[in-house]
């Protein structure tokens, strides 16, 4: 399909009014830090989604698909590709993409950084000049990197929900007597707690150990604390100490007990009940029932339903069961959309994505 050149730049705006579209700058956070060296197995390959005009007075758009190719999970990666002659960097969306010279670099958003061994995840960016399809380069930090953001280990077993790097700034509501695990890089020191309503269970790893850092706490009182960790590395505590960047992680908790007013009944919603307004009472439990190629639920906004477990959906070939209970009065959102693998090769499948959403009116 040919789009016009006016025409792509008012989408891109559209999407950068909405938060979508990254700036074209050379850091971000999650992102791989100055001075840190990836070497992870990582592959990367482009296509030319449109392209109008020629030379240094057309432009294009282009995608580039990154895949984790190691056995190993990834936490952050970095692609590079050479421009064409006197092709510049315009806007770019899911990376932050830099240009030095004639090489642009891109590094993941705080969001795509992880990738599990065999997953994928894709950018794009807009380019004036056209050059051929390019061919980029891509590192991770699946293999045991230099520099920060070592990978993380397996989340810990028996937590009812678990948060990593990707989940910087994120807010979690957990019931009192859940469990929150934290999987973070070898390079984080283990988390501190900013109040008693989290208590840690277990703690393995981080710095200084050279072992990825897995830590478990159990929610035992109601209230809102913050988890905090940064990273430190032994070249920092040297004279003269090197210029690795510190990264700072926070995951804000909230705990709350509920102690239902009403009937406790379970509610259990599937494919059938797209588009359906759903009253609970405080203390129910809903039961979200999905095919197999549907991602796992979210919920938006957090603190009106708590997830108790979620097992199953894309990409993991089992049907999808997600349990929630309603904690607080409110409204919420429950979303989700499916999902295949053809959908991440470099030439996507022409299935759409199906999204599926419910309406919650949570009372007393």
């Amino acid at each position: 399909m040919t789009v016009s050149r006016r025409s792509l730049l008012t989408v891109c705006g559209i999407v950068a009014g909405t938060g979508l579209l990254a700036a074209v700058t050379p850091a971000v956070a999650g992102g791989a830090p100055a001075g840190a060296t990836l070497a992870g197995a990582c592959d990367a390959t482009a296509h030319i989604d449109s392209q109008w005009g020629a030379g240094a007075t057309g432009g294009q758009i282009v995608t580039i698909t990154v895949a984790n190719t190691s056995t190993a999970s990834a936490t952050r990666w970095n692609v590079t590709w050479p421009l064409g002659d006197g092709q510049q960097v315009v806007s770019a969306w899911n990376a932050t993409v830099s240009a030095t010279g004639p090489t642009a670099t891109a590094t993941n958003a705080a969001h795509n950084g992880a990738l599990a061994p065999g997953a994928a995840t894709s950018f794009g960016v807009q380019l004036s000049g056209t050059a051929p399809v390019p061919a980029p380069t891509c590192v991770s930090d699946a293999t045991a990197p230099t520099g920060s953001g070592s990978p993380a280990t397996t989340p810990p077993g028996g937590a009812d929900v678990t948060v990593t790097q990707a989940d910087n700034q994120r807010t979690v509501t957990l019931l009192v007597g859940q469990r929150l695990g934290v999987a973070l890089g070898a390079d984080f020191v283990p988390p501190a707690v900013s109040g008693p309503a989290l208590v840690n269970v277990a703690t393995s790893g981080g710095y200084p150990t050279g072992q990825p850092l897995a830590a478990t706490y159990r929610a035992v009182t109601t209230g809102t604390v913050d988890l905090t960790s940064h990273t430190d590395y032994a070249c920092r505590h040297t004279v003269p100490p090197c210029a690795l960047p510190t990264l700072l992680w926070t995951v804000h908790v909230r705990v709350v007990d509920v102690s239902p007013t009403g009937t406790g009944r379970t509610v259990t919603v599937t494919r059938a009940d797209n588009q359906r307004d759903v009253a609970l009472r405080v203390g129910d439990t809903l039961v979200v029932s999905l095919p197999r190629d549907y991602q796992p639920p979210k919920v938006a906004p957090d603190g009106v339903l708590v997830q108790r477990d979620v097992t199953g959906g894309y990409p993991t070939d089992q049907p999808l069961v997600a349990r929630y209970q309603a904690a607080a009065l409110g409204r919420a959102d429950v979303t989700t959309k499916t999902d295949g693998a053809c959908l991440h090769q470099p030439t996507p499948c022409p299935s759409p994505q199906v999204p599926w959403l419910v309406h919650l009116t949570v009372t007393t």
